[in-house]
C-alpha cells in the first residue's frame, strides 16, 4: 500500500460527507512493513591466547592462516542466521503488511470518494487484482465495476456509514472489514424512499482494497425503481431503456445514462407532487 492512498484525502474534511465516521478523519496512517530487526542469539567470549614466550618464525604463518580461518567460519556462521536460515526469520526484503487502522482509514477514504463523486479516487483505492461482488448482479470485472462507480457518481448516489469494523487478520497480509451502510440514488432521494440498507465487506491488503462485496437489503431498489419504470414507461418510452441499471456497456453510456436518471427522478417527483400522490401510488 503506498502512502498516496491517504495523502490523496489529506484535503478532504469527511465529515462534509454523509454517514463518515468522525473519529477517522484525523487518523493518521502508519508504516505498512517494516523489517524484522532481530539479532542472532550469539553469545562469544574471546580469549587471549597464550603467547609462547619464544614464538618461531616458522609458525608464524601458520598462526595467522588459524585465525583467518577461524573469523570466516565465524561470520559465516552469523550470515547464515541473518539470511533466514530459521524459517520463522522475515526475508531479506522485510515483507510487506497492514494493520488495522490503515485498513479503517482505507475504507473512510472509501466512502469519502463515493460521495464527492471521484470515480478515480475509489479506482485507485483497488489493489491490481480486486474482485467486485453484489447481491444483485453478481461478480464484476474491474471495467465493469468502474462503470458502476460512474453510473453512482452521474445521478449523485450518496452512501451513508454508520462505522466500519475489523473483522479478521491474516498474518498480517490481509484485514477483513465490513462496514454498516445505506444506498440512496437518486429516485430514493428525489421522492424521499427508504435508502437500502447495505453491507459493504472488503478485504484490504497492503496494496489496497483486493476485495468488495455489496449486500444489498430490503427494502430495495424495486421499491421505487419499478413505479419510477412505469412512470418513465408512459412519459417517456424513448428513454425508458436507457435508465436501468446495467444496460450501459461503456464509461460513456454510464455517465450518460446515470445523468438521465437524475434528470428523471426530479421530473418525477414533481409529476407525484402536482398530482397529490407518492411513489408507492399507481398514479
Amino acid at each position: 500500500m503506498t502512502i498516496d492512498l491517504f495523502e490523496r484525502y489529506a484535503a478532504l474534511d469527511p465529515a462534509k460527507s454523509a454517514g463518515i465516521h468522525p473519529e477517522w478523519s484525523a487518523m493518521a496512517p502508519v508504516p505498512l512493513s517494516t523489517l524484522d530487526g532481530r539479532e542472532p542469539d550469539m553469545q562469544t567470549q574471546q580469549q587471549t591466547p597464550k603467547q609462547p614466550n619464544k614464538p618461531k618464525p616458522r609458525r608464524t604463518g601458520l598462526l595467522v592462516a588459524a585465525i583467518a580461518a577461524a573469523v570466516v567460519l565465524i561470520v559465516g556462521a552469523v550470515a547464515l542466521l541473518n539470511n533466514g536460515s530459521d524459517s520463522n526469520l522475515a526475508p531479506a526484503d522485510g515483507g510487506s503488511s497492514v494493520s488495522t487502522s490503515d485498513a479503517l482509514a482505507v475504507s473512510n477514504a472509501y466512502f469519502v470518494a463515493l460521495n464527492a463523486g471521484d470515480v478515480e479516487g475509489v479506482m485507485t483505492l483497488f489493489a491490481p487484482g480486486a474482485t467486485f461482488n453484489d447481491n444483485l448482479t453478481g461478480d464484476s470485472t474491474f471495467d465493469e465495476a468502474e462503470m458502476k462507480a460512474v453510473w453512482n457518481a452521474a445521478q449523485g448516489t450518496k452512501f451513508t456509514s454508520e462505522g466500519c469494523s475489523a473483522k479478521d487478520a491474516f498474518q498480517e497480509q490481509a484485514i477483513s472489514v465490513s462496514c454498516t451502510a445505506a444506498t440512496l440514488d437518486a429516485l430514493v432521494q428525489a421522492v424521499g424512499a427508504p435508502p437500502v440498507p447495505t453491507d459493504i465487506r472488503m478485504t484490504i491488503g497492503p496494496d489496497g482494497i483486493t476485495s468488495v462485496f455489496d449486500i444489498y437489503g430490503s427494502p430495495d431498489f424495486k421499491d421505487s425503481g419499478i413505479p419510477f419504470d412505469r412512470w418513465m414507461q408512459t412519459n417517456n418510452p424513448a428513454d425508458a431503456g436507457r435508465v436501468d441499471f446495467g444496460d450501459w456497456t461503456t464509461i460513456e453510456e454510464a455517465q450518460e445514462y446515470g445523468e438521465l436518471v437524475a434528470g428523471y427522478a426530479k421530473e418525477w417527483a414533481t409529476y407525484l407532487e402536482d398530482n397529490n400522490c407518492s411513489y408507492q401510488d399507481d398514479c
